[in-house]
């Protein structure tokens, strides 16, 4: 039975679509096939992202536009013989886009696919509201830091405004000996601030940016660690019980909790 989830976050800059697309690479390595849909309109970067760029002929728009069926837009990527990628329109404009149309798109690609994953644009506006209720499940990306929280939390009250409670949670960037020194909120506190199902945590690595300037995603990047957050990430997806590991409370981070509740 096929399943699809819409990627989200409050803030630009959480490595949102890098954690989609290092996640739709991680389920395709199990052997499921895997539709990527990039519904960030004008302002993709997928393609680019896992190296595709120079064979996205058709998007988004085209398929909306029947300009070309879907299966034409779809491109697969390169060492991944089940992925594929739906581009996002450059052209478009948010307003042109109706929730119908992404709902078609996403029926389509459920009758194909095992997994589709909608990777949202950032923010709470109508790029995000338009691709809300496309999907059955949600996962919400941010940062430990307290400004991505507080968006975080925000995108929180909007889902939960259209009945989506309790999105699941990957926590990117996180460093554990910051965490040991109280410095920043540990993936199960963020969770209990955000009440929100902690999904799994993505390790902070240089090794990330880096690949990315190659067209890597990080996944690709070469940090075992990062490489082995989003395989267990895709387990935990998968109905696996991974435990996340709990790290210990310092009194920055107590006190940062207790601020915030």
């Amino acid at each position: 039975m096929s399943r699809s989830f819409l990627i989200a976050s409050g803030k630009g800059g959480v490595g949102k679509s890098s954690v989609a697309a290092s996640l739709g690479q991680a389920l395709a390595k199990r052997g499921l096939s895997v539709a990527l849909m990039d519904a960030d309109t004008g302002l993709r970067c997928m393609d680019l992202m896992l190296g595709i760029q120079d064979k996205v002929v058709f998007d988004f728009a085209d398929v909306m536009e029947k300009r070309c069926l879907l299966q034409d837009a779809l491109y697969p990527v390169p060492g991944y013989g089940s992925l594929f990628l739906l581009s996002a329109s450059q052209i478009l404009r948010a307003a042109e886009i109706r929730p119908k149309d992404v709902q078609k798109v996403t029926q389509s690609l459920n009758r194909t696919f095992d997994i589709v994953i909608v990777d949202c644009p950032a923010g709470v506006g109508r790029n995000l509201k338009v691709n809300l209720g496309s999907v059955e499940e949600y996962i919400l990306v941010t940062t430990p830091d307290d400004i991505a929280m507080r968006d975080a939390e925000r995108t929180c009250q909007v889902m939960g405004e259209h009945e989506i409670c309790h999105p699941h949670l990957i926590l990117n960037r996180t460093d554990k000996h910051m965490i040991k020194r109280g410095e920043m909120l540990s993936p199960q506190q963020a969770a209990m601030v955000l009440d929100a199902p902690l999904l799994g945590a993505v390790p902070d690595s240089d090794k990330v940016y880096r690949g990315l300037l190659r067209h890597k995603t990080a996944y690709e990047c070469g940090d075992k660690q990062v490489r082995l957050a989003f395989e267990r990430i895709a387990d935990r997806l998968m109905g696996e019980d991974l435990p996340v590991k709990e790290e210990k409370q310092g009194p920055v981070e107590r006190f940062f909790l207790r601020a915030r509740m």
